[in-house]
């Protein structure tokens, strides 16, 4: 049964390309041989991965397929041939093989190549069409610690793939199943403590735990982000229909989302005036004429929009010149300790000042302690999030929690 090709990622690139074609030219050229490649054997085929054959690429290619019937790796592995054949003619099963006329081979080297747990990968091989008279027993030992080197690179190629699989399960279980629910932390006025909005804040389900960032970091790694924070915001907002109608929500969503321009499909769905979109700092925005367009698109149906981590970010200032958000949330480092801590003041001071001369407001994270809070409003922040006043909780509680401080 053949398989697609298949390119394994390998550590160690050089300036002549991946670690294990340099082995494999390595061993080719000092072998003076034709042929060098590895193979994995799959499903009773020998699958090329990686080769090294100048001017008989149509013979031996990455992703070719022979049967293991058709070649050797069978009988060097079972024994039945040696793994150095210094002329295939004085190898009676060899010479009965159609592939040594058909290639023709007329000597062979070859050693397994092992996975981690000690099963066979493959095959670490080279080749020529003519006899090799002084190939023998001390070249086996060569090609062997060769063998292990390229070994090294094949495993940690396996690893990736495995956790990259691990990794797609994962996702792929928080977007078809329940892992994946919403908690709502509060937004309040500093100066009077009354509630502004409510952050939409991911929780996911699994065994061990993992925080939000890491789920949404794997999502990325795997090409899934757009989806899970997809996922996130339409559960997110699914909420309002539990919650009383003038309640706002906001929700966090990458620059490589918002680009997309799946967000104003979700949101049209519901009252797009009461959503807030949160862009992080942290993410390096690729496209800043697209997202700045799809930030527009957002604003013309009534989306408000904030820029989530203001100064923990690579971006700086020009970055939100560039996407003039509504909102300015400022990190949780700036505020840890503000009140002792005079630099931070300054620093918070020059954002609320370039908030006010740009219309925007401004909202503190990770406040949790009264001392923090007064600082806060002396430096004219206007609102404020973190332990202080609520941690994130259920919609049910958020409710609760909305009502006490209601009436």
């Amino acid at each position: 049964m053949s398989r697609l090709p298949l390119k394994l990622e390998f550590d160690g690139p050089s300036d002549n390309g991946d670690t294990l074609d340099l082995i494999l030219e390595t061993v080719r050229t000092h072998f003076e041989m034709q042929v060098a490649y590895v193979s994995e054997i799959v499903d009773g085929n020998s699958i090329f991965r990686a080769v090294s054959a100048p001017g008989l690429e149509a013979l031996a290619f990455p992703g070719a397929v022979y049967s293991l019937q058709e070649v050797y790796c069978q009988h060097i592995l079972d024994g039945r041939l040696p793994s150095v054949m210094a002329d295939t003619a004085a190898h009676p099963l060899a010479v009965s093989m159609p592939i040594t006329t058909n290639v023709p081979i007329g000597s062979h080297l070859s050693v397994p190549v092992y996975r981690d747990d000690g099963s066979v990968f493959g095959m670490f091989c080279c080749l020529r069409s003519t006899p090799h008279p002084t190939l023998g027993e001390r070249d086996l030992k060569i090609m062997e610690t060769f063998a292990n080197l390229a070994s090294r690179q094949i495993n940690a190629g396996l690893r990736r793939r495995s956790e990259a699989a691990a990794a797609a399960r994962r996702i792929d279980s928080a977007l078809e199943g329940d892992a994946l629910r919403i908690v709502l932390q509060p937004i309040v006025s500093l100066e009077t403590g009354a509630p502004i909005k409510f952050e939409a804040l991911s929780r996911f389900a699994g065994d061990p735990y993992r925080p939000p960032n890491l789920w949404y970091e794997e999502a990325s790694a795997i090409g899934r982000q757009v989806d899970l924070e997809a996922l996130s915001i339409v559960k997110a907002l699914s909420l309002f229909d539990r919650l009383p109608p003038d309640v706002t929500i906001g929700v966090n969503a990458s620059p490589e989302t918002i680009a997309t321009g799946v967000l104003a499909d979700i949101i049209r769905t519901k009252d797009p005036a009461r959503v807030v979109v949160e862009v992080t700092e942290h993410d390096i925005v690729e496209d800043h004429e697209r997202l700045g367009l799809e930030l527009d698109r957002l604003r013309s149906l009534g989306v408000r929009t904030a820029v989530d981590d203001v100064g923990a970010g690579f971006s700086g200032l020009l970055a939100l010149l560039r996407m003039r958000p509504d909102i300015l949330k400022l990190d949780i480092g700036l505020i840890r300790d503000i009140d002792t801590n005079p630099a931070k003041q300054a620093l918070v001071a020059g954002m609320v000042h370039f908030a006010e001369q740009t219309g925007a407001t401004t909202i503190a994270e990770g406040v949790e302690t009264e001392a923090e809070r007064a600082t806060l409003r002396q430096l004219r922040v206007q609102h404020g999030q973190g332990y202080l006043f609520a941690k994130p909780m259920e919609v049910e509680d958020a409710k609760a929690w909305l009502a006490a401080r209601c009436g």
